[in-house]
């Protein structure tokens, strides 16, 4: 058992026709009103009729509807992930005031977009469907920070609810669904109450005058933006008229806020137990970091930089042993530099690459480490870097990772790795015109030789433009990339994607024409594409 309701159980089973795994939902029996029974059994069949007509990323599929032994079973998609609840419990750790806490801005944005998403296809549907209990606990997030809606046993269509029955979840649902008339609207309400609950662990129990008067939610977490919180109080409006008036409406503003570039205040858990939260002032004389599995402790002392100071020849033989991997011996000099100068920020840099590359790589000593080295020399663009490594490759939280990118651009513009990585993590947090902007920027700037770089960002380029449906752009990545690779034939098959939407045809012909032989055995598409243009140029 995985999960387990006031209505039902989710199993995690093996689906063997497929040898892979399926979720099992039963609904309990154990009703003592024949009423409730009847009552249980049609939200039960409603939620199977539901999911199997629809079709989105974010809903689970279902696979089958059955009865056994007078008991009720569906089986879906099983979801590898964590409910938002679960996600607030152990990783809102971004510090507000008042006891508020959350996760990073970017993050919830990320999930509010693809919940509007998800939102609008069911209110789009004929008759329109209200989700009617969305909620922290009813939402799953995957390990590629992917939504997942889960339990639609109480969604219904908007023309067949008549009387309804009054279900909702007080605290995130709606004035009009506590009278019994939810609308789509009234899930926009909802999606507002779940995002404001994510950024501050607020009760709405302890709303003052009503549980629908929120406190905006930037009284709580200041360091929010502005528009973002004009977004999310807006659809936390008493009145539906006063809210957004649909989802896509909603995406729309949250797709034009401008990146997320502010570092919060966070609390990161240490090996020793302890939290560190933000950056840490020393506040008095320590003794250097072990080598054991111990916490980081910076030191305090004279500020220092470089490898002019005492320290100097320790400092310039860590950087050696760092350069050839000898991670351990790095280590041993870099404790001996800060016996010397503990407080040059060098030192503290040193100390986040080697827990950085150990292995395993001590990641909260490393943060630690960094966060000292930047409080020490905040103007030092490589361990901005470096910080946003730890975010986006070993702790993978990119919107934790683009503020420390961000700044060292903004010391570094012509850094074209920086900016390429600040584009992975915005398009991770499906921030898509900043990160479009970004890989441009990278491409840009990448000399031409070695050519396996120009190539990846120029792919990286192009699918993320063609994606967006920005084919000047798509075109200008895939030519690069194939400067750098013209043996790319997948590259090339997409360059003729390309020129097919340009309607540049005769250049689409002629690229799906090259790849025709290496690829169109395998890519069925290939092969269906090259007729395609053949008919529509009269050959």
């Amino acid at each position: 058992m995985i999960a387990a309701g006031g209505m039902g159980a989710v199993y995690r089973a093996i689906d063997k026709r497929f040898n892979r795994p399926c979720a099992v939902k039963e609904m309990l029996d154990d009703f003592t009103a024949e009423a409730e029974r009847a009552q249980s059994v049609e939200w039960f069949r409603r939620e199977a009729t539901l999911l199997l007509d629809l079709s989105h990323q974010c809903i689970p599929r279902v696979r089958d509807f059955f009865t056994q032994d007078g008991r009720y079973y569906l089986v879906m998609d099983f979801i590898e992930g964590r409910t938002l609840s679960e996600i607030l419990e152990k990783e809102g750790t971004v510090i507000g005031v008042n006891g508020a806490r959350g996760v990073p801005e970017a993050r919830a944005r990320s999930w509010a977009i693809q919940l509007c998403d998800v939102l609008g296809y069911l209110h789009r549907q004929n008759p329109p469907i209200i989700f009617r209990d969305l909620k922290p606990s009813n939402i799953m997030v995957t390990g590629q920070d992917e939504i997942k809606l889960i339990d639609f046993g109480i969604a219904r269509s908007f023309q067949s609810q008549g009387q309804a029955t009054i279900i909702m979840t007080v605290g995130y649902a709606p004035p009009e669904q506590l009278h019994g008339m939810p609308e789509p609207r009234s899930d926009i309400y909802s999606l507002g109450a779940t995002l404001h609950r994510v950024l501050t662990c607020h009760d709405a129990a302890n709303n003052k005058p009503t549980i629908f008067s929120f406190p905006p939610v930037r009284s709580l977490r200041p360091d929010l933006s502005v528009g973002f919180e004009q977004i999310l109080m807006k659809a936390l409006a008493y009145t539906p008229n006063q809210r957004w008036q649909s989802c896509d409406e909603m995406a729309r503003a949250l797709r034009n806020l401008p990146p997320v570039t502010a570092t919060p205040v966070v609390s990161a858990p240490l090996g020793s137990g302890q939290h560190f939260a933000g950056r840490q002032t020393p506040s008095g004389p320590q003794n250097p970091p072990s080598g054991g599995s111990g916490g980081y402790v910076p030191s305090s002392g004279p500020v220092t930089t470089g490898t002019t100071g005492p320290g100097g020849q320790f400092i310039t033989a860590a950087l050696g042993h760092m350069a050839a991997g000898r991670i351990e011996e790095a280590y041993m000099a870099t404790r001996q530099a800060c016996g010397i100068e503990p407080n040059n920020a060098l030192v503290h840099k040193l100390f986040g690459q080697v827990f950085a590359r150990r292995r395993p790589p001590q990641v909260d000593q490393a943060i630690r480490a960094y966060a000292h080295s930047i409080e020490l020399d905040p103007n030092d663009a490589e361990t901005h870097k470096l910080m946003g490594d730890i975010w986006l490759y070993l702790r993978p939280q990119p919107y934790q990772a683009i503020p420390h990118y961000t700044r060292s651009v903004s010391l570094n513009p012509r850094d074209h790795e920086t900016h390429f990585r600040l584009g992975l993590c915005y398009e991770k947090t499906n921030q898509l015109e900043p990160a479009l902007k970004a890989y441009q920027e990278a491409l840009n700037l990448v000399p031409k030789q070695p050519p396996q770089m120009m190539g990846h960002y120029g792919q990286m380029l192009g699918r993320l433009a063609m994606r967006m449906q920005r084919y000047p752009v798509a075109e200008h990545g895939f030519v690069q990339a194939l400067i750098a690779n013209p043996a790319d034939h997948n590259t090339r098959f997409l360059l003729s994607q390309v020129y097919e939407a340009e309607q540049k045809l005769e250049d689409a012909f002629r690229e799906c024409s090259y790849v025709l032989g290496p690829l169109g055995s395998m890519n069925p598409a290939v092969a269906q594409m090259y007729q395609r243009l053949r008919a529509r140029l009269g050959r």
